[in-house]
């Protein structure tokens, strides 16, 4: 039930994914939001607070989700799902595995550039390892920025990938990710 099996995805990675990307989700919808405030809102550095600290936690996440996927097997895809689908998938979750770290780490580069850490909800902080120049950061916040809208957009393409291959070829690809098996439904 913890792991992967064949055909099918255990609980930790159902955990991970989901959580990562509702934690991706909030991220950007938290960025877009938090752009438009003013120096002077209630808001302005609570939510820029909130957004570095939990694109702290994604970093974390992702780490974990890619030391878990060295750990354990990938599951199959499934039987129905052809080829040219397998390459798209495979590229896809290249995409947004790469855009999961990436996007935390230029967060990480433009808050720590002028030498401060950043707190993680009292719990943490991490340091600025270097001051990055004043152009290598308005370079980080654009990249930071395209990134943020364009892991939304492979999101929707993957999300509707999922649906299709459940509403129309009536595959297990969706269930897989939802519900882990239990043991005693196992057969691999």
């Amino acid at each position: 039930m913890w792991r992967n099996g064949r055909g099918h995805y255990g609980l930790v990675s159902i955990i991970l994914h989901w959580t990562i990307a509702l934690a991706m989700l909030g991220l950007v919808a938290l960025g877009a939001w938090m752009v438009g405030l003013t120096y002077y809102d209630s808001w302005y550095n609570r939510s820029l607070a909130l957004h570095k600290a939990f694109g702290i936690v994604v970093l974390v996440l992702a780490a974990a989700k890619l030391g878990w996927r060295l750990a354990d097997r990938r599951p199959a895809f499934d039987p129905g799902v052809r080829p040219y689908e397998r390459a798209g998938a495979t590229a896809m979750h290249w995409l947004l595995n790469i855009l999961i770290v990436l996007l935390p780490v230029t967060g990480y580069l433009i808050s720590t550039s002028e030498g401060a850490g950043i707190d993680v909800l009292g719990v943490f902080s991490v340091p600025a390892l270097f001051e990055v120049s004043e152009g290598a950061r308005d370079l980080a916040i654009e990249i930071h920025f395209y990134m943020a809208y364009g892991i939304l957009g492979l999101a929707a393409v993957h999300a509707g990938a999922a649906l299709k291959h459940h509403l129309i070829d009536r595959g297990s690809t969706l269930r897989r990710m939802l519900v882990p098996r239990s043991p005693s439904r196992r057969v691999d």
